[in-house]
């Protein structure tokens, strides 16, 4: 429940203080006060439905919208795969007629135009691979979004990923873990000059569990911050998804650092995560 409901709890108090009192003073009810004492009480449960109901509506809202991000992310990875995949057949075209013409360079002495021709589909080549941060699909297609943000807004970042294809959680929770930590990142980014913008992920199977850390600068004012506009529920998530999953969150600020780490159970019993992983930053 939010802080700002507990003003409506005033609404139960004021009516036991008030039950207390007339019973303190030995006046008796009549049918009259029998009946106000029940429609209070159905009040009261009508009240506190309706704050329960209302905190979460937003939360089912906040879940629908990671859903939709994630789908809308997937969707663009894949259509990206699929050009991609195209321009690389064009390219092996090209290249088998580059080739030749490289080779009548190196046969006429012409070794640094050679080269040349060499680096520069090799630029185009390294332009045209997906990116790839890691074996999980849903982190990838995540973290393709996200970099477009950082990458818009000049955010220095450090990228270093070790997780596995397949992971025991649902797919929704392991995006709004991502999420919110990027989200919460890039709200305290955007407040420092473009110079000062770091920002660090890392993320990595130990055991059974997966272990997140997103570390950015950020001004004292903002990570001392209770409350901004528009937020409220990204650290209410993240810790609830770490309890569903015999997990932790914990965040803090130093040397105007703030670090934020997520740890949740990935993977049921005893089995093995020693399976290839990629790193990539």
């Amino acid at each position: 429940m939010k802080k700002e409901n507990l003003f409506f709890l005033v609404i139960p108090v004021s009516q036991i203080l008030m039950l207390s009192s007339a019973l303190a003073e030995g006046r008796s009810l009549d049918f009259w006060g029998y009946g106000g004492i029940l429609l209070s009480i159905a009040a009261d449960l009508l009240l506190f439905h309706v704050l329960i109901w209302g905190a979460r509506k937003e939360r089912v809202k906040k879940e629908l919208r990671e859903l939709t991000k994630l789908q809308e992310a997937e969707r663009r990875q894949n259509e990206l795969l699929e050009v991609k995949q195209k321009e690389l057949l064009t390219m092996r075209s090209d290249f088998e007629k580059r080739l030749v013409e490289i080779q009548k360079k190196l046969e006429r002495g012409e070794r640094q135009d050679a080269r040349k021709e060499l680096d520069a589909f090799q630029e185009r080549l390294e332009r045209t691979r997906p990116a790839v941060y890691c074996q999980n699909m849903i982190v990838n297609a995540l973290l393709a979004e996200k970099e477009k943000e950082f990458a818009r807004f000049h955010i220095q970042t450090e990228i270093s990923l070790l997780i596995p294809r397949r992971l025991e959680l649902n797919p929704l929770h392991l995006c709004s873990i991502f999420s919110n930590l990027l989200d919460n990142a890039l709200e305290a980014l955007v407040e420092l000059s473009e110079e000062e913008r770091r920002l660090g992920l890392a993320a990595e199977m130990k055991g059974a569990y997966l272990f997140v850390r997103v570390r950015n600068t950020a001004s004292r004012s903002h990570a001392l911050r209770k409350r901004r506009k528009g937020r409220g529920y990204g650290t209410q998530i993240l810790e609830e998804i770490a309890k569903t999953y015999e997990g932790s969150f914990q965040a803090g600020y130093e040397d105007g650092w703030y670090t934020a780490a997520v740890m949740v159970k990935a993977v049921r019993g005893n089995k093995s995560q020693n399976k290839s992983q990629t790193t990539a930053s």
